[in-house]
Order: structure tokens, then C-alpha cells, then sequence
């Protein structure tokens, strides 16, 4: 169980003992100030900009025992504000002020799924406010009491809001998370075959070690799994946990483009932009250029997404336009047939746009997903004082699933980390799921060549899965071509056996699919398995 699922069960559990003492949930406002005063801390209302709110919207004086809010907004505004500062003094016991700058109340613990936000990292300021977000909306309206009021009651999303003066969207995304989201239990699952677990214990000697944790840096691939190694360390050491560099490989690149900003002529906050943002700014460009292949006037997004997936796979590789251009220019000189010829010619195309592309972000001052990778391994690569200053900072290099790495980020870790001496990574090359940007299983079998002198251990034991479900992946991958040169799995699971045998269905078409998958879950709902316990992948 993560921090935030257990904000939000804390949350419920107060606002159930309120409800038992009597205390009314349909004036938010005073369902609050109850809370503070059983706690005895005195509530301000001040207004927008005083200067004891130190800039913020919200703040808890830990010396006075005190919550100072900003008086604007509706009941539910200002009742809200205050469970957040509750969070803050429930969930961290607090010795020093907090200041909240933002709220959201209708956000998602999940981290965005599209766009540029999603590679950046939330750092743990921002994570943070999030936990406390999470808990002031479960600590006004649990997600059990807006499932029972909508069944029990009939009640809809309108008509809960109505009831407690909240917004709309406010109770559709709670009941939306208590009828859709399998409900977690106190008890924590144990990983799969113990990477993650290994890596968390490697941590955790390095700090018991002595080691500055300013001096660790911690690299993933996806928010999600960056926020849940937070807070298994933060279990052990949670002041310690805020001072470690973690986070993925983009939010980390992004650090250094701010950092180092300078050096390569961008502004020390250049704006992010997703493939959609990418294709408008070169849709009235692409009319301009002299294409042989990629003129689809009619509809430029078509050949763009196409065209952009190109460049963005160049940039995992580190190739810019000039090298790219070239590159297509040699595969042209050399191309035998028309097959090869036109092939040349499709990636000649590619490199024009790819040129005037690269000119736009620069003059416009922004950087797309490729960039937050290839921008920071040029820069270390060619600027001795960055990669030593780097270099002295992160002393103590992790990655965890390093099968998911390409050769952009293997140049990253190495220009950071040197010979690797102080490089600890975990993996399994049968696990890949980002070859789409590169990743391969050949960096897990180079790793030995990349960092001479690595030492090399296998894990044996899967806690996640029952016995049928490791036998089977054990049995598929001895014919997986990720497994060749690789060391052989040799993998027992932990957990008992279920009974149920993995099936394995055949569908002929992407339609017949959509079907078999639909008529899987039916079957399942009829044998007493909720939908909210299946998953689709």
C-alpha cells in the first residue's frame, strides 16, 4: 500500500470518528473546524495575499499551532484548504510550517497518461501536496459514504453534491474511484521477483552506510514506479527519502536542461510540448519543403506522427539532423535497387523536416520527449566541467529495470557514472516493454562491456505470482530470443499454487479480439468476480 492510499484510509477514519461524535457532513465548513478544535489548533481566515500566508493560499504555523487560510471562495473552497493543512499535521506530524501554494480537488492519483506532464517527475514538494489533496477530499466525502449514498440511497453524482455543497466534479471523481477502483488492503503486496525489493534494500544499506543521500540518484522509467520506491524508502527514512535525486530518466533530463540551461541556449524553464503540440507547430512548415515521399497536403498530421516518430527514435539514438541527413544521404549513395533508393529518399525526407524542426524548438525555446535525453548526453559528453560536476553530486548511480534503457540513457549513466563503480542497476531482459524507444535486451548483455569488471547476480524467487502463472513465464522464455546470452531463469514462486490454469485463447482478427477479451470478462463477472477485480491489459 503506497503513502497516498494510506492518506486517504487515515482520511475516512477521522471523518468516520466525526460522523460518530455527531458531527454534521453536510455543512463541510463546520464538519472541519470540528477537527481542529478536538485537536486544539486555532483557524484564521485572512485575506488573499496577507503576508503571514507567506505567498501561499494556505499555511500551518507549526510554533503558534495554527492554520491561516485565505478567505475567498465558497464554504467548500475554504473547508478544503483546511483539511489539506489537517493532512499536513496528521500525516507528518509537523515541526516546521507548510505552504500550500495550490489545491486540486478533483485530481487523480494517477500521474497523467498523455502529454508533457507525463515525463515529468513530481518531486517530493509536489507529491507531497498531492498526498494532502487526496486526504482532504476522502477526509470530506469518503469514497464508502459516496458509494453507499449513490446505491443504498439512489443518489446521484447532482444530488450528493447538492446534499454537501461540494462541486460536481469534485464527487464524480470519488465516486468514480470507489465504484471502479478494487478496494487495497492494509496488508503491502510483495513484489514480483524481488528487483524492485533488492533495490530498496541497496538503498537503504547505502544510508545506513553513512552515505549522504544527497548524493544518490535513483533512476526509473515511469512516474508511477519512482512514487512507490518513495515511499517503501520512505518507510525507514523519511527525511532522508526528500534529500535523494529519484525520479525517470526524463524528469531527471529535465533537471540537468534547467540546471545547465545556459549551455545550451535555452531559458532555465523551456517549455515541454507532447507529439500533438509537435505536429501543429510543423503542420504549416511541412507544405514548404521539399518532400519527394511525405506530401500528404490533404492531411499533414498522417505523414507528420509518422515522420515524428523518426526524429524522436534518432534522438533516443543521439543523432541530430545534420548527422541524420547524413546518414540517409550515404544510404542513398549506396542504395542497389528502386527498393532501397526510395527507402534513402523517405529518410532523406525525414532529415529535412527534421532540420527545420530542430530550428523551431530552438528559436521558440522548447524541448520535446527526445530532447530531455539527447540535450543532457551531448552536454555531458562535451563539457568536462558539467559531467565532473554531475559526477561529484551523484556519487551513487541505481537504476532499476534496466532492460527498458536504450543507448541514450546507457551514455547518460556512463558519462555520470564513469567506470560504474558506485553503479548498482536491476533488470530482467525478458521484461522489455519499451523497444518502441529503443530499449533492447542487448544492453542488458553489454553491461558487462559498458562497465568492465561488473559483477552479476541472478534472483531465483517471484512473490507476486502464483505457482501456475511462474512455471508458465519460466517454460515461455526459454524460447524468448531476449533470453539468449542472458543467465538462464531460474525462477520458483513463493506463493502457493490457485488452481486456476492460465488460458491461452486465439482470436483472427483485432475485432474478434475486442470480442473474446469482452465475452472473458463476462464469464468471470458470472463466476463472482467483480469487474472492479479484473484487469484488461
Amino acid at each position: 500500500m503506497d503513502a497516498i492510499e494510506a492518506a486517504r484510509q487515515e482520511a475516512a477514519k477521522l471523518h468516520n470518528l466525526a460522523v460518530e461524535a455527531g458531527v454534521d457532513i453536510c455543512s463541510l465548513l463546520d464538519f472541519v473546524l470540528s477537527e481542529t478544535n478536538r485537536r486544539e489548533i486555532e483557524v484564521h481566515a485572512l485575506l488573499e495575499g496577507d503576508p503571514q500566508l507567506k505567498g501561499g493560499r494556505a499555511t500551518f504555523d507549526s510554533q503558534a499551532g495554527m492554520i491561516l487560510y485565505e478567505d475567498i471562495g465558497s464554504d467548500f473552497d475554504k473547508a478544503f484548504l483546511i483539511a489539506h493543512e489537517i493532512g499536513h499535521v496528521v500525516l507528518e506530524d509537523l515541526n516546521e510550517d507548510s505552504v500550500t501554494d495550490n489545491i486540486e480537488p478533483d485530481r487523480s492519483a494517477e500521474a497523467p497518461a498523455v502529454g508533457a506532464e507525463r515525463v515529468v517527475d513530481y518531486g517530493c514538494h509536489e507529491r507531497r501536496e498531492i498526498t494532502m489533496d487526496l486526504f482532504a477530499r476522502e477526509f470530506l466525502l469518503p469514497r464508502t459514504v459516496a458509494k453507499q449514498w449513490h446505491i443504498d440511497e439512489n443518489l446521484s453524482s447532482t444530488d450528493i453534491a447538492s446534499r454537501i455543497n461540494a462541486p460536481l466534479y469534485v464527487v464524480q471523481q470519488q465516486l468514480i474511484d470507489a465504484l471502479l477502483l478494487p478496494e487495497i488492503p492494509k496488508k503491502e503486496i510483495e513484489p514480483g521477483s524481488g528487483k524492485t525489493r533488492t533495490l530498496v534494500h541497496r538503498i537503504e544499506t547505502l544510508l545506513q552506510d553513512g552515505i549522504n543521500p544527497g548524493s544518490i540518484l535513483v533512476l526509473t522509467f515511469s512516474n508511477k514506479a519512482a512514487g512507490e520506491l518513495r515511499d517503501r524508502i520512505a518507510v525507514k527514512f523519511p527525511e532522508a527519502v526528500t534529500a535523494l535525486w529519484l525520479g525517470t530518466f526524463h524528469s531527471f533530463g529535465l533537471d540537468v536542461i534547467h540546471r545547465f540551461h545556459d549551455r545550451m541556449e535555452l531559458s532555465e524553464n523551456p517549455k515541454v510540448i507532447s507529439r500533438y503540440e509537435a505536429i501543429e507547430l510543423l503542420e504549416d512548415e511541412i507544405a514548404r519543403l521539399p518532400l519527394k515521399h511525405f506530401r500528404n497536403l490533404y492531411d499533414p498530421t498522417l505523414d507528420l506522427a509518422d515522420m515524428l516518430s523518426a526524429i524522436s527514435r534518432a534522438k533516443d539514438e543521439v543523432v541530430d539532423a545534420e548527422r541524420y541527413i547524413a546518414l540517409a544521404q550515404d544510404m542513398l549513395d549506396n542504395a542497389t535497387d528502386e527498393k532501397h533508393r526510395i527507402q534513402a529518399e523517405k529518410c532523406l525526407d525525414v532529415g529535412h523536416l527534421y532540420e527545420v524542426y530542430e530550428r523551431i524548438l530552438k528559436e521558440s525555446d522548447i524541448v520535446d520527449f527526445g530532447d530531455l535525453v539527447s540535450l543532457p548526453v551531448r552536454l555531458v559528453e562535451n563539457d568536462d566541467q558539467v559531467r565532473s560536476l554531475l559526477s561529484e553530486r551523484h556519487q551513487h548511480v541505481l537504476v532499476d529495470e534496466y532492460q527498458d534503457v536504450n543507448r541514450g540513457s546507457v551514455r547518460l549513466i556512463k558519462a555520470i557514472s564513469g567506470k560504474g563503480n558506485n553503479l548498482w542497476v536491476v533488470g530482467d531482459s525478458r521484461q522489455s516493454i519499451y523497444r518502441f524507444r529503443g530499449a533492447s535486451s542487448i544492453n542488458m548483455k553489454r553491461f558487462a562491456e559498458d562497465f568492465p569488471g561488473a559483477e552479476v547476480a541472478d534472483l531465483e524467487v517471484n512473490y507476486r505470482s502464483v505457482s501456475e502463472v511462474v512455471d508458465l513465464y519460466r517454460q515461455f522464455s526459454l524460447d524468448m530470443k531476449a533470453s539468449a546470452g542472458v543467465l538462464p531463469l531460474q525462477l520458483t514462486s513463493y506463493r502457493d499454487k490457485s488452481n486456476e490454469i492460465p488460458e491461452f485463447r486465439i482470436a483472427q482478427t483485432p475485432d474478434d479480439e475486442v470480442t473474446v477479451i469482452a465475452a472473458a470478462v463476462k464469464e468471470k463477472k458470472e463466476q463472482g468476480f467483480d469487474y472492479k477485480h479484473q484487469a484488461v491489459l
